[in-house]
């Protein structure tokens, strides 16, 4: 949730309690999971619970008004930016709840890990989730062109979120972090999510070998699934499809099985949203139950993983990055702006996650 100093408070100016160690090391990937889990909270009479709950969720300012920003789109489709942070272990620093909370961001301490990009149609009729490879080599303002997961390190989420509406074109509606531990928190509190690994592997850095079959994932399990990169045919392109993998099948298990219906681990999801995400200020408590409520309905066959439109890998400077089509990345965005991904994408080829039985 890829997650700009942050001035974050709770009811009357009380900041809200968080946990030491908000992001304590890589992020694999939450992103969409504690997003998609937030938007399909609302039931029965829980919404007045679910409301005091959200004004722990800790907030983060993003200014980012600027001459020549993407224009609102009308309607009630909203778009937003999901980022994972990843530590920058050698740099040191402070933990990231207290540098948002402090208001000054320390550039090197922490990188995105993984950047995407939620569209949910006007009704929720349907919702792109677009996947940005990490190395993406863009312009980023101030620092000339480089990978895209250095602007969160130089700027935070305000530099970040910048970045990707320059690049898509689109205006970014609300910014969301999500950190390590919610992901494993996720996991544990769903019982595991099942995918299907396509082909034995070997990841080579974590020494862990994946057999052909199905995994029933959980905890440090998961992140090693969501993390890995070396040792598959694509490198950070098999990344992100195990990523998005990982997460169509942990919202089909979420909202298919009646996981959030049980009162138990609904409670329990609610109690520890706080420690889960950080959210941008603009989604205030009431904004967050609102998309709970109005998009309660929306399920994994109605979401759509694609990745960026690319065109392969390069050398600059030494460094392996991904060169991006950026006149079919903004048509791309163009139309998911006003709900016609689906009219667009029907004559062109587009990169899309496919059956899960063909992830490696």
């Amino acid at each position: 949730m890829s997650r700009s100093p942050d001035a974050r408070s709770g009811p009357e100016g009380r900041a809200p309690a968080h946990r030491p160690g908000f992001v304590r090391r890589h992020l694999a990937l939450s992103i969409l999971a504690a997003t998609a889990l937030t938007l399909t909270l609302a039931v029965g009479g829980w919404v007045a619970y679910l409301q005091s709950q959200l004004v722990d969720v800790p907030r983060f300012e993003v200014d980012l008004e600027r001459p020549g920003r993407p224009a609102a789109v009308p309607g009630d489709a909203v778009t937003l930016l999901l980022a994972g942070v990843d530590v920058n272990q050698g740099r040191g620093g402070t933990d990231l709840a207290t540098m948002l909370e402090s208001g000054a961001w320390e550039p090197g301490s922490y990188r995105s890990d993984a950047i995407m990009v939620l569209h949910i149609e006007a009704g929720a009729r349907a919702a792109q989730l677009v996947s940005i490879p990490r190395d993406s080599y863009v312009p980023v303002a101030g620092r000339g062109s480089t990978k895209i997961n250095a602007a969160l390190s130089a700027g935070g989420p305000a530099l970040l979120a910048r970045t990707v509406e320059d690049l898509i074109g689109i205006r970014l509606d609300h910014v969301v972090l999500v950190d390590y531990a919610g992901f494993t928190g996720i996991t544990r509190l769903l019982g595991g999510v099942e995918v299907t690994v396509a082909e034995t592997v070997h990841d080579p850095k974590n020494d862990k070998t994946w057999q052909a079959g199905r995994h029933v994932l959980e905890g440090e399990e998961a992140l090693l699934y969501v993390r890995q990169r070396y040792g598959l045919g694509r490198g950070d392109f098999d990344r992100v499809q195990r990523q998005q993998n990982f997460l169509r099948a942990l919202l089909g298990k979420a909202t298919g099985s009646g996981v959030l219906a049980n009162p138990v681990t609904l409670t329990r999801f609610v109690r520890d949203l706080s420690d889960l995400v950080a959210v941008d200020s603009s989604l205030t408590p009431g904004r967050l139950r609102s998309l709970a409520l109005d998009n309660r309905r929306l399920r994994g066959r109605d979401l759509r993983f694609l990745t960026v439109p690319h065109l392969g890998t390069a050398t600059i400077g030494g460094a392996s990055v991904v060169l991006l089509d950026r006149v079919a990345t903004r048509e791309m965005f163009a139309a998911v702006a006003v709900d016609d991904f689906a009219g667009w994408a029907r004559d062109r080829d587009v990169e899309e996650l496919p059956p899960e039985d063909r992830v490696r």
